[in-house]
């Protein structure tokens, strides 16, 4: 593995654990666990600044090995409430972590809504054995549209396989905090 390879995997596995700690510190404090059901009620919270929330939510997506698309409705997330669309980028390749039943590699996120497109192109984690991942990855500001256009913030989302590990369905939490430009 060269040098640019080992840091884009230790840069990834860095990020994906503050996320994922992050996460779960928030989930303990809420006394649910990483993975727990959620009610029926979108979880936003406002944050610091009157234009920025931190949204959550549940999905189920399966992956088209002929496609490379994973695709799924969001729910419970209010504002995010719609379709995802995850196309896994092969051209950039995949890089074995440090664990060999571990990859990485990029994807282009695309959640389309009755408010716009939120954009982003998250690099996903995830277990080749399992099926087990997370993906974490900044919001386009550029290429979101409507309420989303000009939105900065992050966005992750951390599945597990409720069926085949390598297709799916896979139960997923997604967690953004979006700051809207207007």
């Amino acid at each position: 593995m060269n040098a640019k390879m080992r840091i884009v995997t230790i840069l990834t596995i860095v990020g994906l654990t503050f996320g994922l700690a992050l996460q779960e510190s928030t989930s303990a404090q809420s006394g649910r666990g990483l993975l727990a059901a959620r009610g029926n009620l979108p979880e936003a919270t406002t944050s610091t600044s009157s234009n920025c929330k931190t949204i959550r939510g549940n999905g189920v997506q399966v992956f088209d090995p002929v496609t490379g698309l994973v695709t799924g409705p969001v729910t419970n997330s209010g504002i995010l409430d719609g379709d995802l669309v995850d196309a896994i980028d092969f051209g950039a390749g995949f890089v074995f972590t440090p664990d060999p039943t571990v990859v990485s590699y990029t994807t282009n996120l695309t959640i389309t809504t009755i408010h716009g497109q939120l954009k982003a192109s998250p690099v996903t984690i995830q277990s080749i054995v399992t099926g087990n991942g997370a993906e974490w990855g900044e919001i386009n500001p550029n290429t979101s549209t409507g309420k989303f256009a000009g939105a900065t913030g992050t966005i992750s989302v951390v599945f597990k396989p409720v069926g085949d590990p390598s297709v799916g369905p896979y139960a997923a939490q997604i967690s953004a905090d979006i700051c809207f430009a207007q």
